[in-house]
């Protein structure tokens, strides 16, 4: 079995063609989703997109750092009644992204730890985004992990995860950090770019226990389809690459990372 941790079907990029694109998927062996609705307005699709494909489907909501100049405090109850739906798995995605805008980190800040409190309280995971800035000094990772140690107190009994910093684009001390704070590493189509040996010497040394794999889809394709629409179809494509950076076969990368994931999410078989 294969898990797509995180993606975004929701996005207007699959409008015309979700179902077909879902189909796809399922064909290729990915039987579980975990569908990102991280805007106000997203919440309700994908709750939607649950109710189309049961079984399949769980979401995360959230508020993504990038909306930060459209939160309202009076958005967080309506977050809460989200979180309290059956389809909720997690909280996210909730960070950090200092590329964009970094002059807005301030803000940032308070809008994640306002929402930080929503995960102990209705007994959900995390999906973290983290993503640093262009200039020296505008390290995202090192502010989160700072706001985690201080402000985040959801520790679920006999689990080994309480959440996942997804589209993992840090160095490989980020990703210990991550790890000994309870966070698993999500490993998206970036691992397969040439560029990327970092990635594939960081996801070696913390070892497959603590990954989960994902598309980030629409966007993030793997190398064999660059400038394409992303997919979940994917997530094959990418558990190969894993193990070959691995010495694994991909039917071991399915088995470790489906198990993490299914745990981390509370997902059923």
């Amino acid at each position: 079995m294969l898990i797509e941790t995180h993606c975004h079907l929701n996005d207007r990029a699959f409008a015309d063609d979700r179902g077909a694109v879902i189909g796809r998927a399922l064909a290729a062996g990915v039987e579980k989703f975990v569908e990102i609705a991280c805007a106000a307005p997203e919440w309700e699709p994908a709750r939607s997109l649950c109710a189309a494909w049961p079984g399949k489907f769980a979401c995360a909501y959230g508020l993504h750092p990038e909306y930060v100049k459209d939160y309202r405090p009076e958005q967080l109850p309506e977050l809460e009644k989200f979180l309290a739906d059956p389809t909720a798995a997690a909280l996210g995605e909730i960070g950090l992204d200092y590329w964009w805008e970094p002059e807005r980190a301030e803000e940032q800040r308070a809008m994640l730890e306002a929402q930080l409190p929503l995960s102990v309280k209705y007994g959900k995971p995390v999906v973290f985004h983290a993503r640093n800035g262009k200039e020296p000094g505008q390290d995202a990772y090192a502010a989160l992990f700072a706001r985690l140690k201080s402000s985040w107190s959801y520790f679920p009994p006999g689990r080994r995860h309480r959440g996942v910093l997804h589209c993992f684009s840090g160095s490989y001390d980020d990703a210990r950090s991550a790890v000994g704070l309870g966070l698993a590493i999500g490993v998206n189509g970036s691992y397969t770019y040439p560029r990327n040996s970092d990635l594939r010497e960081t996801v070696k040394k913390i070892g497959l226990g603590s990954v989960v794999l994902e598309t980030d889809c629409p966007y993030l394709p793997p190398q064999s389809s660059r400038g394409k629409r992303n997919d979940p179809s994917f997530i094959p494509e990418i558990a190969l690459a894993v193990g070959d950076g691995l010495g694994m076969s991909a039917a071991a990368v399915a088995e470790k990372t489906s198990g993490t994931a299914a745990e981390l999410f509370g997902l059923q078989g």
